[in-house]
């Protein structure tokens, strides 16, 4: 069973205060016999030495004995004759014969400190004889066990042993409370570190004190819900930033989608307006051929408005498509078989080199999609005869599909501005691409949603297209 510490506090007060008051009292029925004892013998030495330098047969001043008597000290002094020379009290004769003249045998010449237990106190008594003169003086010096000097000295023993006592036991209260306050101690500790984000200490719960484990149980959920929720507001945080970035990335391609339909509508619009306003001064043959070349150029505007709205459709959907998990050697193999025929059509070389199995989290829709219009755009620049390499594998936790074809290099300046959407080198292309331009637009869109990196490289005997998506396991959280 845990103990609760407010109990044992207060038993540790307690006991301390018993200790302390035991222990005073005997220390004061020890050594407070032998300290008043010391205190005495000193005194009636000291007494006794100034009444040497007394001239005790004219003794006039008195001032020696009041000072002494004041320390409860009494004197009895008389001549050899037994005539009272100075006495504390008032009854000079009858205390001269009851403390020299009855006990005259004891006296010497050598000083004599005598210490004996009276029923009631502790007595300190001088006896000597003093000659001065020719003529020996009887003296007794004792302590007045009626006094109160005793009781005095007995307060200032007691203060100063019990101010020694419980300043040791100050110190060992001290000790007992750094052992007591040492579980608190290392909560404190755990509580800075979770205030700095460090969630990795966990306070203990095997300490003697029941409040300590409730408390550092506490703290540990605290610390784990506070981790959970820091957790959710930087993944919520993220998301937003990642949020924000498509959402800029779009607006931007957006922008350059609408520049470059502008563009692209402003030629065949302007070749129908000049053709509209020949066809008033030319006869009925030439009128045929203006028409058919509206015709032409209607068709090409109805191309691009139809690629347009496919591309806008598209991007709408992968803003709001869910994810599965995809193999993209099997989407790889799906592909290579539907393109062989073509291949053989147009006489070109085709190899596929797909590696393991590698799985990636996205839309099989799209994925295609982007293959797709990379194979396209091989066959479409590839000459007769021509080769075609296409490659799947694992670099560094991404998964990386390259389009090899064996045609002509494209420009440096180039290598840019052929992902913008529309973007062809010049109008021919552009009225025989069936993709009218947005092929590698909607590549760029698709790896980008997919938050993969796409690219192309001039090698040496050709141009590989390329781009890399995150393995599945990788990519499932970030998406």
């Amino acid at each position: 069973m845990k103990k609760r510490i407010n109990i044992k506090f207060f038993l540790m007060q307690w006991l301390f205060l018993v200790i302390m008051t035991v222990l005073g009292a005997i220390c004061y029925e020890i050594l407070f016999p032998f300290y008043y004892e010391y205190l005495k013998n000193e005194q009636v030495q000291d007494a006794y030495l100034d009444i040497e330098e007394l001239d005790l047969a004219v003794l006039d001043d008195y001032s020696v004995f009041n000072g002494y008597e004041e320390k409860g000290l009494t004197f009895t002094i008389a001549d050899e004759d037994m005539n009272p020379v100075y006495t504390t009290r008032g009854d000079s004769e009858y205390i001269v014969y009851r403390n020299i003249e009855m006990k005259r045998s004891t006296f010497s010449k050598d000083v004599q400190v005598i210490t004996r237990n009276s029923s009631q106190k502790e007595i300190t008594k001088l006896r000597a004889i003093l000659t001065q003169g020719g003529i020996d003086y009887y003296i007794v010096i004792k302590d007045d066990i009626y006094g109160n000097t005793r009781g005095k000295l007995s307060e200032q023993f007691l203060i100063a042993i019990f101010t020694i006592i419980f300043g040791i036991g100050s110190l060992g209260m001290m000790f007992f409370s750094r052992r007591l306050i040492h579980p608190i101690v290392q909560l404190i500790s755990v509580t800075e570190k979770v205030a700095e984000r460090d969630f990795s200490w966990k306070a203990e719960v095997n300490s003697e004190y029941a409040e300590i484990n409730e408390l550092a149980r506490n703290i540990n959920l605290i610390s784990e819900r506070f981790q959970h929720s820091i957790g959710q507001v930087d993944e919520s945080r993220d998301c937003q930033l990642r949020q924000n970035v498509r959402q800029e990335r779009m607006a931007k391609r957006q922008k350059d989608f609408i520049a470059n339909v502008s563009h692209e509508l402003k030629t065949p619009l302007a070749v129908i307006s000049s053709q509209v306003e020949m066809m008033a001064y030319i006869g009925e043959e030439e009128r045929k051929a203006y028409l058919a070349s509206i015709q032409e150029e209607v068709e090409k505007m109805s191309g691009l408005v139809s690629g347009l709205l496919n591309t806008t459709v598209m991007e709408h959907h992968m803003e709001n498509v869910l994810l599965k998990t995809l193999n993209m050697k099997e989407i790889m193999e799906y592909i290579m078989l539907k393109y062989d025929g073509l291949a053989k059509k147009k006489r070109l070389h085709m190899e596929a080199f797909l590696g393991d199995d590698c799985i990636i989290y996205g839309d099989r829709e799209y994925m295609e999609q982007a293959v797709n219009n990379y194979m396209m755009n091989a066959m479409e620049h590839v000459q007769i005869g021509g080769s075609i390499r296409v490659t799947l594998r694992k670099e560094q936790k991404m998964v990386r599909i390259g389009v090899y074809n064996s045609g002509r290099q494209i420009p440096e300046k180039e290598l840019q501005r052929i992902w913008t959407g529309f973007y062809s080198k010049n109008q021919k292309e552009r009225a025989e691409g069936s993709h009218a331009g947005l092929g590698l637009y909607i590549v760029q869109s698709v790896v980008a949603m997919h938050n993969g990196k796409y690219g192309v490289e001039n090698l040496s005997a050709g141009v590989e297209f390329w781009f890399t998506i995150p393995e599945a396991d990788q990519n499932h959280k970030n998406v």
